[in-house]
Parts: structure tokens; sequence; C-alpha cells
């Protein structure tokens, strides 16, 4: 045995050697830190702790030990994250919506500072790391795999790096006690591995923003701990199956926005009884929204938008009575930025009571839904509604009474529907940021509203759901929310365009008002749009006197009404705020005043088409001025001292006693067509030409024009003018015809005729009179078709100037006043593959429209008498194309959105080269509510009707593509929709269920004339019928949206689609 002495050095040599071993370990990840360090660029210096002479490398920046001083974790986060939706910034200007689930608060981030380089091997050696933790740097090359083989990991964040991995080759096997994996916003591709399902602790999952693809697997179900999964912006394809959705009990927040996910929103995700947040837009979803949404009693946060959903809106939704933002579609325009698919949601019927009387509701959004009722009346107490858009559906009714008692309501947007009534003083219009009720039927004067005790928009730093969704809402409405101001930005926007409003401008109650709002210490820029209404009295005088020393910028549209008398002469002293001025196609009359040349901050002026008289200021023509100016068509006079180049001109002319500038370009602008120009067209140059169409004078014309004699040139350009038409043929009035807003007429004395209304000009003076004449009074002679809208006649105006005119029966159509609202919207559209509208003429006891002549026929009588095979696959695939496209513009691109209600082939017109163009769009609008929905010859013709229309009487853009696609199948097949030769058919055949028999039984080339089948190619032929059987599908959910039928025809011919 050994002595106690012996014992003690034994003790002490043991103890030596576990403080020695002890040194020898902290020295090994000492020094496995400092080679990491190596491989990683530290532009910022953030690692300059990390040295071999400070010794103790467990109070290294961002590195912490465990008791028995080993490495448990690395958190360094980088200041690159500003893409990345985990992050809330201070100003919300880089807000995504991406990242959802993760939020974190980044203010103890250092801005701006990031490690880059490479994250190397030596990872692998931190064997009892636990945490590693590496976001928003800009870390870049391989994931190392050695991190999968740290069995003790619990969190892993490496959002907001540029790694690269291919996640199907990654074993998660070892990473049992895995609890927070985020790989969001890498270089990630490939699947998700089954080995993931080994990771059963997991509780936060997010892969978003990489390119990952594959299905959404069914094991993330099984993962009872799951809180949070973001999969969104990827590649991820299929449907979502039930079984995910079977042991979500805890799950709070689900993101799969940004994929290609299809198929149909499972019922079981009623099961997460605890989703708060559950983001599907962007995503190929179709059928109805499923009813068992209503078990999500603590949701509060739902956005489907950007999907192909139909069908009734559930009031199950209602039971959500945590639901504070709902968003059901989408018109933001940033879609491109993720390659994420505009919307194709189509809603029927209304938005249910149940969801607008929600206790909670903030933020509602739903335009271009389709929607089609009363506007709701009753939204709760109100007490908490920020944020309501419901603009481009086909709502109708009053406002007035419904969001008076709303203080916290700051953006309210219902353009574009059917709503009239007056407005109420009381709504709480100068506390809102947004106020849009632009293109509707609202009628009476804009008053001057109230001072309400107005809240403001405040999100502070809350990093709550709700309030990001609010701020990226409220941002990205100020960046994408009106394309007519979008180059300038103003911080408020009150939009009262496009109605029947009369009386004089409120304006600087309005901007009084404004400004008591914004006493912040920062002047805001605000804009007033009132164009296209009936606006009367003068600018700039009387209540409107005062300055507008409250704003930073001020930009004012009030083009297109029947305002008179004299600009006042002090508006450059008392509106030095004025950034933008539209007061075109007025009755303003007077000199321009000179101090509007000396605002500096004056950016646009618009004064065309008015009666200003005297002299225009030279302070317009000097290098220094920076105003896009536009004096055209008015009464001006004098000369111009300062010449600059021709482009003055354009903006001058049509002012007959201007002296240089009356004759520039004359038989491209005849003296009573205005120089487009609109406040949409204010990113280019507001002085462009967009004629172009027909041909400039000729080296002899020129000659004359140069003369130095006001009465020998002006007879020569009269002579230039009357020959030009003289000798003009006959063509069809397609293109080269320069758009104008029309014009509403001014008041007339009692028993005299309205005018007729202009929005296109075609060379020769339209009245009444020479319409009606050159209609033969509406004789039957001239009759060249009939249908249920009214009869269509040709009418030459003069020699080579032929019109058509559709005369409506009056006592089907509404009231002229909704009539003149609802036609000027119509009149307002341009497409290549729609008809012209010309202009109109609407009185009590007459309605017509006037059309551009088509000397081709219809498609009606193309298909009766030019057999499919002797026009041949290319010409049949340009028609299908550009009825395509025309229905996808109509669907798609118009606001509002526009059902047709009644295609077929006599509706598509042809001219002598097979383009086709659809007429007859919009129709529906002017038709009394008992016309549009009962009248079966009004809204849709036997044979083409969608079945689900015929049983409830509601039209869908699903029911346009069930009509498209019998036109196609007629198209292909030389049949007719009720064709006599399916009398002999057992069931009552139509082209539909003939051709689907035929396809069905193995036959298709018995839909096809023999001629046509027998040219080929056979694989384009039965993509073509596929296609026609797709859109006249019974089930709605199958049917294509004509965004997708227009792919397909692109697909199916690329060659004949790249020639149209």
């Amino acid at each position: 045995m050994l002595g106690v002495s012996a014992m003690g050095r034994l003790v002490s040599v043991l103890l030596s050697f576990c403080l020695i071993s002890g040194q020898v370990v902290d020295f090994s990840e000492k020094g496995q830190l400092l080679e990491l360090k190596k491989s990683i660029l530290d532009p910022h210096n953030m690692l300059s702790s990390w040295k071999s002479t400070n010794p103790y490398h467990c109070a290294w920046f961002g590195v912490t030990c465990n008791a028995r001083g080993r490495v448990s974790e690395l958190r360094i986060s980088g200041g690159n994250f500003a893409h990345s939706g985990s992050c809330l910034s201070e100003k919300h200007s880089d807000l995504s919506l991406h990242g959802f689930g993760i939020v974190r608060n980044c203010s103890s981030l250092r801005k701006g500072e990031f490690l880059g380089g490479k994250l190397s091997n030596l990872i692998g050696k931190f064997s009892e790391l636990r945490v590693l933790s590496l976001p928003f740097n800009q870390i870049r090359g391989e994931l190392p795999t050695e991190i999968w083989g740290l069995k003790n990991l619990e969190l892993i964040d490496l959002e907001g790096n540029s790694m690269t991995a291919n996640l199907s080759m990654i074993n998660f096997r070892n990473l049992k006690n895995l609890q927070v994996l985020n790989l969001g916003f890498n270089r990630l591709f490939g699947e998700i591995p089954n080995s993931l399902s080994e990771c059963t602790n997991l509780s936060i999952l997010s892969l978003a923003g990489n390119r990952i693809g594959g299905s959404v697997p069914d094991f993330l179900g099984n993962f009872v701990k799951l809180k949070v999964i973001n999969l969104s912006l990827n590649r991820f394809t299929g449907s979502l199956g039930d079984k995910f959705w079977s042991n979500c009990d805890v799950l709070e927040h689900v993101d799969f926005s940004g994929n290609i996910l299809n198929g149909q929103i499972p019922n079981s995700l009623g099961n997460c009884s605890n989703l708060r947040t559950m983001l599907l837009f962007s995503n190929r979803f179709s059928g109805v929204l499923p009813f068992e949404l209503g078990n999500l009693r603590v949701l509060e946060v739902l956005d489907v938008s950007r999907n192909s959903l139909a069908g009734a809106i559930p009031t199950s939704i209602g039971n959500c009575l945590k639901l504070s933002v709902l968003v059901l579609s989408s018109d933001f325009n940033d879609g491109h930025k993720y390659g994420l698919i505009k919307d194709g949601n189509s809603f029927v019927s209304s938005l249910p009571l149940q969801i607008t009387m929600l206790p909670n509701l903030k933020l509602i959004w739903a335009p271009n839904s389709n929607l089609d009722s009363e506007f709701p009346r009753k939204w709760g107490d109100c007490q908490t509604l920020r944020m309501v858009n419901l603009a481009g559906n086909h709502l109708k009714g009053n406002i007035s009474g419904v969001f008076e008692n709303c203080p916290n309501l700051h953006f309210l947007n219902i353009s574009s529907n059917r709503i009239s009534g007056v407005l109420d003083e009381k709504l709480h219009v100068p506390c809102m940021t947004l106020f849009d009720i632009s293109r509707n039927l609202m009628f009476g004067s804009i008053p001057e509203f109230k001072i309400p005790p107005c809240s403001r928009l405040n999100f502070s730093r809350q990093l709550d759901q709700v309030t990001i969704y609010l701020s990226y809402f409220a941002h990205k409405t100020r960046v994408n929310g009106h394309l007519s101001l979008s180059r300038f930005l103003p911080a408020m926007i009150h939009d009262f365009s496009d109605n029947n409003f009369t009386g004089s401008i409120p304006l600087l109650p309005m901007i009084a008002k404004v400004g008591s709002h914004y006493k912040t210490g920062e002047k805001i820029d605000y804009a007033f749009l009132a164009g296209g209404n009936r606006l009367s009295g003068t600018l700039f005088h009387g209540n409107q006197s005062r300055n507008c020393n409250d704003l930073n910028g001020f930009f004012l549209n009030v083009s297109t009404n029947i305002l008179s008398g004299e600009i006042s002469p002090n508006i450059g002293v008392n509106w030095k705020c004025l950034k933008f001025l539209d007061a075109s196609k007025n009755q303003i009359s007077g000199p321009i005043p000179k101090s509007l040349a000396s605002l500096r901050n004056l950016t646009v002026l618009l004064l065309n088409n008015n009666e200003l008289s005297g002299e225009i200021p030279s302070g317009f023509f000097t290098s220094k001025s920076p105003v896009k100016f536009n004096f055209s068509f008015n009464n001006l006079s004098g000369s111009i001292k300062n010449e600059r180049d021709a482009v003055n001109c354009k903006r001058i002319i049509g002012n007959p006693l201007l002296h240089r500038c009356q004759f520039v370009r004359l038989s491209s602008a005849p003296p009573e067509e205005p120089l487009p120009v609109s406040i949409d067209l204010l990113n280019s140059t507001v002085s462009s030409d967009s004629n172009g169409g027909k041909k400039g004078a000729n080296a002899f014309e020129l000659i004359l024009i140069i003369v130095p004699s006001i009465i020998i040139i002006s007879l020569a350009a009269l002579v230039i003018v009357y020959l030009y038409r003289r000798r003009r043929k006959p063509t069809p009035m397609v293109a080269g015809i320069s758009p104008r807003r029309p014009t509403h007429p001014s008041p007339r004395p009692h028993g005299q005729q309205e005018p007729l209304v202009v929005f296109k000009e075609i060379g020769v003076r339209l009245t009444l009179d020479t319409v009606v004449q050159a209609t033969g009074n509406f004789t039957s002679r001239n009759c060249i078709g009939s249908g249920g809208f009214g009869s269509t006649y040709r009418a030459e105006i003069s020699p080579g100037t032929i019109v058509a005119v559709k005369r409506l029966t009056v006592e089907m159509c509404q009231g002229v006043p909704q009539f003149n609202a609802e036609i000027q919207s119509l009149g307002r559209i341009r497409h290549p593959n729609l008809i012209t509208l010309i202009g109109y003429y609407a009185s009590t006891s007459e309605m017509f429209l006037i059309y551009n002549y088509l000397p081709g026929g219809n498609l009606e009588k193309f298909i009766l008498e030019t057999r499919a095979s002797v026009s041949g696959l290319k010409v049949l695939h340009k028609i299908a194309l550009d009825v395509a496209n025309a229905l996808y513009f109509l669907h798609d691109q118009c606001n509002p959105r526009i059902l047709h209600r009644d295609v077929k082939p006599s509706n598509i017109l042809l001219d002598e080269n097979f383009n086709a163009y659809l007429s007859d769009f919009g129709l529906a609008r002017l038709l009394n509510d008992f016309e549009t929905h009962v009248t079966t010859d009004v809204a849709g013709t036997f044979g083409y009707v969608a079945p689900e229309y015929a049983l409830t009487c509601r039209a869908s853009e699903k029911a346009d593509v069930y009509s498209y696609g019998v036109m196609l199948l007629e198209l292909i097949s030389d049949k007719r929709a009720l064709d006599k030769s399916f009398s002999s058919q057992e069931n009552g055949y139509t082209i539909v269920t003939w051709a689907l028999m035929l396809h069905q039984e193995g036959r298709p080339e018995e839909v096809f004339t023999a001629g046509l089948w027998e040219a080929g190619p056979e694989d384009v032929l039965r993509e073509l019928l596929r296609l026609g059987l797709l859109c006249t599908a019974d089930s709605v959910t199958r049917r294509p949206n004509m965004r997708q039928v227009v792919r397909k025809l692109k697909q199916i011919l690329p060659a004949a689609a790249s020639d149209c």
C-alpha cells in the first residue's frame, strides 16, 4: 500500500494532468476558432476580439461556452437584413411578408455590418455546439456537411446568406435534438429529404426564399411540436394532403406563399385550432375556400390572394373573432420580383356580413374579386378598422352612413364599382392617407368635410404579425397604389374623379384640414383628384384664394369638368407648393397668369382644350423652366420670343392666333383634335406625339406653309386638308386614331339636345344629325346586324369615312346619368383586339354607340362561309389567340375588370387580314339590373351560356371562358353551337357534349373537318381540342382563366403566336 505522502503526490499529479488536459482542450477550441476565422471575411472588424493574445475565448464576440468550458453557442448576426422579412426595419421601407413566422427584433443588430467569405468545415469540430446562428451576413460557398454531424445542435439559423447546398443530399438523422431549422434566403435547391422526418422535436422550420422543389412531404404533419413552418418563395408543387394537418394542434404560423402548389385548400386545416397566421398567397390553389376555416378561432391573419379560387366566401370566417387581416385578392404589381402570378381569384356573391362585423378587423383587401352585391353597410363598431380595399368589383348602393364612425380608417379604396349616392360631410376624409371613390356613379357636391379627431398611423416597432401586415400594406399602397401619380408618391391622395359630382371645388377647406391633421413638423405632399365630373365655378378664387403653406407639395387634377372664368392672377404667390395642375378640357378663359411660370416646384401644367386667350408668359420657354406644359387648343395669341425646338409647338397647337406654330403638321393634327396628354403619361414626355398613323405634308405643301403671308398660308392649309380628306380611300378605323378623353357637355338651354360625345377623332366632325343621316335614319337597308343589345348600322359619314352605329333599346338601358358614367369608362378602354368605341349619344329617347367599321364581317359569317380546312390552322390559331388576348385584357388588366357575358362568333369582327376584334364588351353594364340578370338574350346566348350561369344568373370570368371554349370548338369544327347535325344524336347534344363524346371515344379526328385534320399537325389539333374542352368543363374550378388560355395557345403554336 502507498503511504499518505505517496498518495498525495499521486493526487497532485492527476490534478495537474487534468488541469493541463483542460488547458489543452481550451487551447484546442481556441485554435479552431482562430482557424475558422481565417476563412471568414471581416470587413467591419466584427471579430476583433478573436485573437491569440486574448486568452479566454469564451468571452470572444458571439461565443458562448457551457459549464465545462466548451463552445456551445456561436451567435453572430450581421446587418445585411434589408431583404428579409424576419426583421422589421424602423421606417418599414423594405418590408416583406416572407420569413413571417420568425419575426425578430433587429434593432440590436449592427446595421450595415456583416461577415463574408466561407464557413469552414472546421465548424464540425465543435462537438458540444447547441446553437449555430449566423443570420443576415454574406457568407457564401457550400454549406459544410460537417454541420449535420453535430448531434447536440438545437438551433440552426443561417438565414439571409448566400450559401448553397443540395437539400436532397443532407442527412438530418443525427439531429434528434434540433428545435429550430432556419435556412431561409440562401441558395438551396433539391427537395426536402426523408431524413428530416427524424427531427421530431422541430418547433420552427423555415426554408423560405430558396429554389427548393418537389412536394411538401406528409411527414411534416408528424411534428407534433411544430409551431412555425415557412416554405415560401420556393418551387414546391403538388397539393397539400390531409396528413399534413392531422397533428397541428400547436401550429401557429403557416407560410406556403410564392410556390406552385395546386389543388384545393384542404378542409382538414380546420384541425389547427391554434393557428394565428396562414399565408397561402401566390400559388395555384383552386376550388372554394373551405368552410372549416371557421374552426380557426384564434386566426389573426389570412391571405389567400393570387390564386385561382372561386365560389362563395364562406360565412364561417365570421367565427374567427380574432381575425384582423383578411386578404382575398391583391392588386400590387410587384409580383414579377419573385415570379409570382397575378391574382386570379374570382369569387361569387357578396362579402358576408359575418366578416364585415368581425370585432377585431383592421384590414380587408379584396380588389377585383368579382364581388357583386350591395355595398356592405355594417362594419361592427368600426373602431378597429384601418384599411379597406374593395376596388374593381361590381358593388352597388351607397356609402352614406357607413364609415362615418370609423376614426382609425386611414385607407379606403372603393373605386371602379357602381356605387351611387352623395357623400356625407361627416366622412373622415381629411384623416385618410388614401380615399379613392373614382370611377363610380356618385353625384351631388364634394362636401367640405368636417374636421374629425384624427388618429395617426403609428406602427412603432411592434413585431406582432398584424402590425407587420398593416405596415407592409401601408407602404405598398403608397409605392404602387396610384398609377397616375406613381412618379411623385404623394403621402396623401383623395380621388373623386370620373363620377357625376357637381358644384364647386372645396379645395382650400380640404387642404387646411389635411394640414391640421399632419402637425408633426414635416409637411406632406397632397393630391386632390376630381377630373371627369361636372364641377363648375372658377379655379383658385373665393375660398380657394388662400395659400397652401401647410403642404410641401400640392397635386391638383380637375380636368374634364365645366370650370369657367379666369385663373386667379395670384396663383403664383399663394400656391407656391403647387407641383402638378391638370385643368384641361374645361371652359377656363382669360390669360395664363404670369406668376405660374415662376413657381419653382411646378413640374406639370396641363391647360389644353380651354378658352384661354392672350400671350403665353415667356417664362415657360426659358431653359430654366422645369415645367412640362400643354396649352394646345385654346385662343392664345402672340408669338414665341425664345424659339426652342419644335417639341414646344406640339404643346401649343390648335391656337389659330399664335404665330409660328399654327401650321405644324396640320395633316396629322386637325384643328379640333386636342393633344393626347393625360396624367397617366407623365413618366414619358408630356409633349410626345401619339399620332403617327397618317403621313405629314409633302414638299410642295411645306413650301406653301412657309410663305410669309398669314392669309395665303391659311388658305393653302385648308386646301391641303380638304384634298387630303377627299382622296382618302375607305379604310377600317382600327389604328392610327389618337385617343381623347370625352368632354362633358355644357349645360344646355331647356329643350335643346345634348351633344354627341366623342372619344376618338376620325378626321371629320361627328354630330347627331350627321350620324343619323348617314344611317339613313336607321333604315333597314343599312342594318348590318342585330342582337340582344340592339341593331347595328353602317354609316358613311363622308366619302371614305365609315363607322358602325349600334342603336340601343332605350327601355333596356339605365337612366341617362348612369349611362353616361358607365359609357365613359368604356370609352377609355384601348386594346388591339377590342373594337374601338369612337363616341356615343344618350338622351331619354335615343341612345346609340359609334364604333369603327370593319369590312371583313364577323366570325359567325366566317365559320359558315369559309371552311376551316381552307383558311388553315395558322389563321384559326391567330383568331383564337386574338380573342383570348382581348378577354385576358378585359378580365385581368382593365380597372375595373369587365365581364363580357355574351362571347359568341357574331360578336367577333374580322378585318381583311383576319385580325379579330371583340365587340359588345361592357355593354351588359349599361343595362337595367332587371334586364342584366333575367333576360337571357341580353346576358348571354343559348348554346354559349355556362351551365352555372344558366342556373344562378350570376356572371363570372369563368362563364366568359366557357363561352370562349364553345367559340373555339366552332372555329375548329365548322359546326354551330347548336348545329342541326346534332338533332340526330340522343340527349340533345350541343357542340360541347358532341366534342367531348368524340374525344372520350378516341375519335378526335371527327371533330375537325377532313382537310384540316389531314393538313395537321395532329398533335397541335389535339391540343386545341383539349383546350376547348377544358374551357367548357362543367366544373368552374377546372376551367382555366384567360391568362392561362393565352399562355397555352402560345405554347401550342409558338411560331404563329410570335407572328401575331
